[in-house]
């Protein structure tokens, strides 16, 4: 971090080369606690069972969950959780370890751009933005696709803008006289590297991933009135390189799927696997026809943007603001990239009918890029307004977590937790005392209380949630007392973490299916349901242990009191057959 330093052939940035070794220090703390964290349940337990199947099978074409088809997401994620499995086993580490370092690749990129189109000065502090937002941190320690995304989608923008200016330079308009010289790799260098990332990219989540890119690049040149560039031929030539990098994915649903009309998916047969991964999946879930559905609310991620980009959402509704202004204005002088990759996705996912909050983290980099851009170009007096703002958020996001506490545990933190706390806090509120240095307190003092509040909820909430999903408790229990894991039988609901705890495929059954030979001998998990199965079944059982259990990803209030929790969990049973 010494190029931080201001100094001859030095970058300074805001004069502060100390400080921002400790916000770095303080990153990777609260990323390494979440790296710690169990998996959770469903959703990211799911992807790391599958490519679990995908790394003992070594079948990296066909998708199985539980040893059966499994139709919903593409390839990309599975395929780097399964290589991280080889690399550092089967395990929560490594399951999370790939989607962290997208994110990381992600903040380098946002860096790259940031710094080809603003200065250095905004690459680093867009970058700090983005790994800060409250929602890219929780989505490093529930490592689900959107981390993928997050990376791959800034990639793609970058080399694609790079390729335009390769192709077109007059197309930089106002800002092409201070842009630095063209140097490095040319233009099909930049097309390639694009083109590899958006196959990855669609191959992460489906078609519907294509817009921030599409919608940042073509948006721009039709504001632009670059008719020209948005008819030449070579587009052309990056989507057939786009479908070379497709091929993967259409080959392994193409097998796995289109070969065999005889399978049942989603209830019906003569599924294609190619239609569902280009349109079923996602495009149905816009518009409210596939196989999963939901209710959209129009303003659902406008309030969302306010607690998912925290510290930083009301400094990204200002920039947002201010942009638009500008362009309606034609006065921007600066890229539009940015502003417009994150406009459309946003409205579209506005309109649709399914709607869920890490459906923004794809579009974190290029706000972080157009929040830094705006920020760095406003007076003393705005920026003591954000200064003010910022400091009493911190003050209410200190105040939170200590009612988080008091309710949820009590019991005193780790004595690292309680060192990272007051150690952040105590020089985020130095900073926001001094007199003047307004981006500094904006930036740093809120970066440091930010990440400290992140620190405990990864270090000390976060584990002691987990002790109620019953699903992970339930692999520990038979790991630790000895239990042979090949005779664990699941009844109910299908759960996948305790298959990477006990690294197997845990059987499931039904309740309708249930029959006295699946139970013969057997270690059974199970809910309420399933035990009066058993008991009007006749079978004699020995009752090993009883699990308190939640869905950790979905907390109430009254969950969180420890005085009314246990209203709020459910019971789940281990019990050994006779």
């Amino acid at each position: 971090m010494n190029m931080l330093s201001s100094g001859p052939g030095k970058v300074s940035i805001l004069g502060a080369p100390r400080l921002w070794n400790i916000v770095f220090i303080w990153t990777l703390l609260v990323y390494a606690a979440g790296l710690s964290i169990d998996i959770m349940e469903p959703d990211a337990a799911v992807y790391a069972e599958i490519s679990m199947e995908m790394h003992d099978s070594g079948n990296w074409l066909n998708i199985f969950h539980k040893g059966k088809d499994w139709l919903d997401k593409p390839h990309f994620p599975f395929w780097m959780t399964a290589l991280s499995y080889k690399i550092f086993g089967v395990n929560a580490f490594a399951y999370k370890l790939p989607g962290i370092l997208f994110v990381l690749l992600g903040a380098w990129y946002v860096f790259l751009f940031a710094k080809k189109f603003y200065s250095a000065r905004h690459g680093y502090i867009a970058a700090l933005l983005l790994l800060t937002a409250e929602h890219i941190i929780i989505s490093n320690q529930d490592v689900r696709a959107e981390p993928y995304m997050t990376g791959l989608t800034i990639m793609s923008l970058y080399h694609f803008a790079l390729y335009l200016l390769a192709v077109r330079p007059s197309f930089a308009g106002n800002i092409a006289a201070r842009l630095p010289a063209a140097t490095g790799p040319g233009k099909w260098f930049h097309a390639l590297a694009g083109s590899l990332a958006l196959s990855c990219l669609i191959m992460t989540k489906g078609l519907f991933t294509i817009i921030p890119v599409a919608g940042g690049i073509g948006l721009s040149l039709l504001f632009a009135g670059r008719w020209k560039t948005i008819f030449h031929w070579q587009w052309l030539a990056i989507g057939s390189l786009v479908l070379i990098g497709l091929f993967p994915s259409l080959y392994g649903y193409y097998l796995q799927f289109d070969l065999h009309p005889e399978k049942e998916i989603f209830g019906q047969q003569n599924v294609s696997g190619v239609e569902f991964f280009l349109w079923t999946s996602q495009w149905g879930r816009f518009t409210n026809t596939g196989p999963i559905t939901g209710k959209g609310d129009l303003f659902f991620f406008v309030h969302t943007l306010l607690w998912a980009f925290l510290p930083w959402a009301f400094l990204a509704f200002f920039a947002l603001f201010r942009k638009t202004k500008e362009l309606i204005r034609g006065v921007s002088a600066t890229e539009n990239y940015t502003y417009f990759g994150f406009i459309s996705l946003f409205i579209i996912f506005s309109l649709s009918r399914f709607q869920l909050s890490f459906y923004l983290n794809p579009l974190f980099p290029l706000l972080a890029i157009l929040t830094t851009a705006v920020l760095l170009k406003q007076k003393t007096k705005t920026l003591r307004t954000f200064a003010i703002m910022h400091g009493v958020l911190c003050g209410l996001l200190l105040a939170a977590l200590g009612l988080l506490h008091f309710f949820f545990s009590g019991s005193m933190p780790h004595i690292d937790t309680l060192v990272i706390l007051l150690t952040g806090s105590g020089i985020g509120f130095y900073l926001f005392t001094r007199k003047g240095k307004y981006l500094k307190k904006i930036v740093f003092a809120t970066a440091l209380i930010t990440l400290s509040v992140n620190y405990y909820v990864n270090r000390d909430f976060y584990p002691v949630l987990l002790t109620y999903q019953s699903e992970s408790q339930v692999g520990y229990y038979v790991k630790e007392n000895g239990i042979p894991a090949k005779d664990l039988v699941i009844i109910g609901d299908v759960q996948s973490v305790a298959d990477i705890i006990l690294r197997q495929v845990t059987p499931v059954y039904p309740f309708a299916d249930l029959g006295v030979e699946e139970l013969e001998g057997k270690y059974v998990y199970t809910d309420e349901t399933g035990l009066q199965k058993i008991d009007s079944i006749g079978k004699p059982y020995q009752l090993l242990k009883v699990f308190d259990d939640f869905h950790v990803t979905m907390l109430t209030g009254k969950f969180i009191n420890r005085k009314t929790r246990e209203a709020a969990v459910d019971k789940k049973y281990l019990l050994k057959i006779e």
